[in-house]
């Protein structure tokens, strides 16, 4: 288990961030949930649009789900073996194929005609977001113990921007031609209404590959100048030792006899797991319906929606989250903010309630809207407090591999999630209609009741969780 610092440790001056390598390796990194979400709020209609469903408004959430959760899983697949390859051959190269190849990727989900092509090229973007782990240990290697919190802190920074950019994104710039007639009245915005937003998001991936070609330095093997310490060398002398003693030791040896990172690695499957579930059940609510379940909104709305929501998020983990995190801890702030999931749901649960008795989405439901945005906004540091309980529970001498052990969780849940809860949503409106005809009885919220009660279980059990406190 890692060691507390001692008190003339704490007491050491924060070493700066390297700000050009810092930069670099976050908009890397921001590239990941910008492509990975930008299809939230008009994956529904486009999976309606290529005919996949028959017409069947109730099967959406199958098929949605599926593409969804195949950017997950494939990135689960290969976030090991970047990692090796860029043990072999170096952080540098593998982080230029990954944006490179994203926006590839996104260019050509934008493209898409059938469902199956959608397939093809959300698993070509999860394959090439695998080298987020890098990104990770690229960021240990040009940081120390008095900077990594800050580090991680930006890198969670990172991706909540792009967990909000890309679903506004999605929303906003989704069939251009209908939002904006004039502007782009070509007929090939008709053709492919969604391209316009892919294409988006590619040029963030794609910026990010511009800079990581000019200004991105290799931390692999780098020997120390002769000329005396650099901004680096402390850490990555450190770190290429631990490269070599890492190899010795098996998840098994790294995990089993650490209770502290067992139960930080638990929590962190069961947070990943309703985390993204309610992410994925968001556009399926809202788009669908108010007869069929749903909210009855556009992806406009949507993305307008989330986005005031990102601008929200985005001021309070500047000002506020991370300092609280460092005054109460990761453990308390973790608790704090994973209680708020609970009532983000239950918003969302009456304003779909509200919906179906009014056959609208009225003021109340809008009502309920702006409260559970409220409460996402509350709960969005759960992820960054999660983050650094594992790093400060981890070996020393093995932090890179739990960084890698880490993102294989939380990949493999993040693809789980959107089959489970597309699923049982879809599931939920089937039940409904056998049961009570779709006059919105109990069974129509079974997804809604299933994933409360995950999160309350996750809030229990986090009490588990060490205690430790920030340099």
């Amino acid at each position: 288990m890692a060691v507390e610092p001692t008190d003339p440790e704490r007491r050491r001056e924060t070493t700066p961030l390297p700000k050009l390598q810092t930069t670099v390796a976050l908009l890397i990194a921001h590239a990941e949930p910008v492509t990975g979400q930008v299809i939230y709020p008009f994956i529904p209609a486009f999976v309606r649009r290529t005919g996949v469903t028959g017409g069947d408004e109730k099967s959406t959430g199958y098929y949605a789900g599926i593409i969804e959760s195949l950017f997950f899983v494939t990135e689960c697949l290969t976030v090991y073996h970047w990692g090796r390859a860029s043990d072999r051959i170096g952080r540098r190269p593998i982080l230029l194929i990954g944006p490179l190849g994203l926006t590839v990727a996104m260019l050509g989900f934008g493209l898409s005609k059938t469902f199956w092509q959608l397939v093809v090229f959300r698993c070509a973007q999860g394959v090439f977001n695998g080298n987020l782990g890098v990104v990770k240990t690229l960021m240990v290697e040009f940081t120390d113990d008095t900077n990594l919190a800050d580090a991680l802190t930006l890198l969670t920074l990172a991706w909540n921007v792009g967990s909000t950019i890309g679903p506004a994104m999605g929303g906003i710039l989704s069939d251009p031609a209908e939002q904006w007639p004039r502007t782009f009245r070509h007929p090939f915005f008709r053709e492919n209404p969604y391209f316009l937003a892919c294409a988006a998001a590619a040029m963030c991936a794609f910026t990010a590959f511009i800079f990581a070609f000019h200004f991105l330095k290799e931390t692999l093997n780098t020997s120390p100048s002769s000329d005396g310490p650099s901004e680096r060398d402390p850490l990555l002398a450190g770190s290429n030792e631990e490269n070599q003693n890492k190899a010795q030791l098996t998840i098994y040896e790294i995990v089993v006899p650490n209770l502290p990172l067992q139960r930080s690695l638990i929590t962190l499957a069961i947070f990943s797991l309703t985390h993204m579930s309610y992410r994925v059940l968001i556009p399926l609510v809202y788009s669908t319906s108010i007869p069929s379940g749903g909210l009855g909104l556009s992806p406009y709305q949507i993305g307008i929606v989330l986005g005031i929501y990102g601008v929200c998020n985005g001021i309070l983990q500047l000002f506020v989250w991370k300092p609280m995190l460092k005054r109460i801890g990761p453990k308390k702030m973790f608790i704090l903010s994973y209680s708020f999931h609970t009532l983000r749901m239950l918003m969302m649960t009456l304003a779909r309630v509200v919906a179906a008795r009014v056959g609208s989405a009225n003021w109340l439901v809008w009502t309920f809207i702006v409260a559970q945005m409220g409460a996402s906004t509350l709960a969005a540091t759960a992820y960054n407090a999660i983050t650094t309980l594992i790093v400060k529970s981890a070996p020393p001498n093995a932090l890179g591999a739990v960084n890698g052990i880490q993102q294989m969780i939380s990949s493999g849940l993040r693809g789980l999630a959107p089959i489970v809860a597309s699923s049982l949503f879809a599931v939920s409106l089937a039940l409904d209609w056998k049961v009570s005809g779709g006059s919105g009885g109990v069974c129509r919220y079974f997804v809604d009741i299933l994933t409360i009660g995950l999160i309350i279980f996750g809030v229990w059990y986090s009490r588990r969780l060490p205690s430790y406190r920030l340099i």
